[in-house]
């Protein structure tokens, strides 16, 4: 499989279109237009400055939300998808792990709140209600856990990331 320097490997084509089919971690963004400037430097190609744009946007939230679940995780998740970007999956798994600690907390606690899009990417998380909701969004965390493990080639802890992830929210792609 050919490698592309952010988006990761590359899968089959998709049966009769020309389009490789790429896994890549999701930026989520916050309520207050958090994780943008991450994610446009991501696609742009340069993944150690939206790692250090990610980094801001934390001790950003930290000022503002103090340590509440919720107002970590999105982002603790967008650091880590940062890492990913730039092939540091033990930083990237260890801030995920505290991502998905706060999502758990938040889901069991009931205290996020946020709005969904069906496209590819969790946005204005803080927005919305409803528990449902919550739970796709811890989904996207384990889903991008499981994209980082995936990329490192521990596909074991890939799969148990994944199969979290699918339980909380089944419509997420099932990476093969």
């Amino acid at each position: 499989m050919a490698e592309a320097p952010w988006r990761g490997p590359r899968l089959p084509k998709r049966p009769g279109r020309g389009e490789w089919l790429w896994w890549v971690p999701q930026i989520i963004l916050g309520a207050n237009g958090g994780g943008k400037k991450a994610q446009e430097l991501l696609q742009a190609g340069h993944p150690s400055e939206a790692r250090a744009v990610a980094e801001k946007d934390l001790h950003t939230s930290i000022a503002q939300s103090g340590f509440s679940s919720f107002g970590l995780m999105v982002p603790y998740n967008n650091r880590a998808v940062a890492y990913t970007a730039e092939g540091k999956y033990p930083e990237a798994h260890k801030i995920f792990s505290r991502a998905i600690g706060l999502g758990r907390a938040a889901v069991s606690q009931g205290q996020m709140a946020a709005g969904y899009s069906g496209g590819s990417t969790y946005t204005q998380a803080g927005a919305g209600s409803g528990k449902g909701v919550q739970k796709k969004i811890l989904a996207l965390c384990l889903f991008n856990n499981s994209i980082a493990y995936r990329r490192e080639g521990d596909l074991v802890k890939a799969a148990r990331f994944q199969a979290d992830e699918r339980k909380l929210d089944p419509s997420l792609p099932e990476l093969k």
